[in-house]
């Protein structure tokens, strides 16, 4: 089936002005923004803008001009798509500034974002999702136990400067850790700016802590234009307090995680693949992911925080490639430093993980119960139809 790659090859010399940016493009970008645009982009709005062939050029030249792994779970496909885009007029012609990387490790913070300039005037502002480093998997866990990251303040307060830098309309994608914080950036944002935005486009990407900010004016104001992508058997976009409005869209791999990966989701022409609905196994993990997050208590939360926090720093490794090239002192690393954890935090950490086996339970026979009902229902129809005909 036809991927991003197909997409950009088949429409990718037709220009902006002439077919507006569109959920395809929003898949093409945030796919290739895996590929480090800090390395040739300054963080300045101030300077000028760069060509997006120019950058995607000086990035391949930097990386000796092979397509290589970003990382140990980004694939070198990112770096194809990246040069497939140089290579189209559509994507040629943007314009790219201010690629800011904020990275640090107390607290956990990967912040990356870039604005892409469009010739038809449209600004599109690009969240970056977890990149390879362990911090940025710690600031996702930060997502679960403490209730507002670093990234949302930084997002918000990007999108403001963008608009307040550029006129004309604006685009917000992210995918992943981005999708959220893009999500969040929209919220939060000043009015005046939010009634600017267009297009809010989450790609996979996890909900809020709990559903008020789904009860809030601010989001009743961006549903219209906000679209939630999931792949049929979603595992990331399935956490925490999301909207059941999202769009359901078709990938090639079998798995919830590895369909995460934007290079399998498949494309229509000019549009992603849709289905009708999540797979049982995406409404499986829906429930499951639903219930542990909903279930844990304050020091459990705590507990979960301190244990990755303790690891990491014995991991002592910056990211997961790091990690499988030197896995030996790695994992020796790990193993003493939750040694070094209090028994009691070790003990509220393994309780997190004991209901496991019922919560998988109960939300498989829900899950059976609402697929026998479907499966009734479809049978019901059909003896319906076949009676009207004969």
């Amino acid at each position: 089936m036809p991927n991003v790659i197909n997409y950009i090859e088949k429409y990718g010399d037709t220009s902006f002005c002439s077919v507006p940016f569109s959920e395809a493009d929003n898949v093409a970008l945030c796919d290739m923004y895996y590929m480090p645009l800090d390395l040739v982009v300054t963080e300045s709005f101030d300077d000028e803008p760069m060509n997006y062939a120019d950058v995607a050029n000086k990035i391949f030249e930097l990386r000796g001009r092979k397509h290589e792994p970003v990382g140990l779970v980004l694939q070198k496909c990112i770096s194809e798509v990246m040069m497939a885009m140089a290579e189209k007029k559509r994507f040629a012609e943007m314009k790219v500034v201010s690629a800011v990387r904020i990275y640090e490790k107390e607290p956990a913070v990967q912040f990356e974002a870039a604005t892409f300039l469009l010739p038809n005037g449209d600004v599109v502002v690009l969240f970056k999702g977890t990149d390879d480093t362990l911090i940025g998997w710690k600031e996702d866990i930060d997502i679960l136990t403490k209730k507002g990251i670093p990234s949302n303040m930084f997002a918000t307060e990007y999108l403001e400067k963008v608009a307040n830098k550029f006129s004309g309309n604006i685009i917000v994608c992210g995918h992943s850790k981005g999708g959220f914080i893009a999500q969040y950036a929209t919220l939060f944002c000043k009015k005046e700016i939010r009634d600017r935005i267009i297009k809010v486009y989450n790609n996979d990407g996890p909900g809020f802590w709990d559903y008020s900010y789904l009860e809030s004016d601010a989001y009743a104001e961006m549903l219209p234009k906000y679209r939630h992508f999931v792949p049929q058997s979603s595992f990331i976009g399935m956490m925490l307090a999301h909207d059941y409005d999202y769009t359901v869209v078709k990938s090639d791999q079998v798995l919830g995680p590895l369909q995460h990966d934007l290079y399998s989701w498949q494309f229509e022409g000019r549009r992603l693949k849709k289905v009708d609905d999540l797979t049982p196994i995406g409404k499986l993990n829906d429930g499951i992911l639903r219930d542990l997050v909903e279930n844990l208590t304050d020091e459990q939360e705590k507990a979960l925080d301190e244990v990755f926090d303790v690891v990491i720093s014995g991991i002592n490794q910056e990211g997961l490639l790091d990690v499988k090239n030197n896995i030996i002192p790695s994992l020796k690393g790990g193993v003493e430093a939750w040694r070094s954890l209090d028994k009691d935090t070790q003990k509220k950490f393994l309780k997190i993980f004991s209901s496991a086996p019922s919560i998988v339970v109960k939300n498989t026979e829900k899950v059976r119960k609402e697929e026998n009902a479907k499966r009734i229902k479809n049978i019901s129809d059909t003896l319906k139809y076949l009676n009207v005909l004969f």
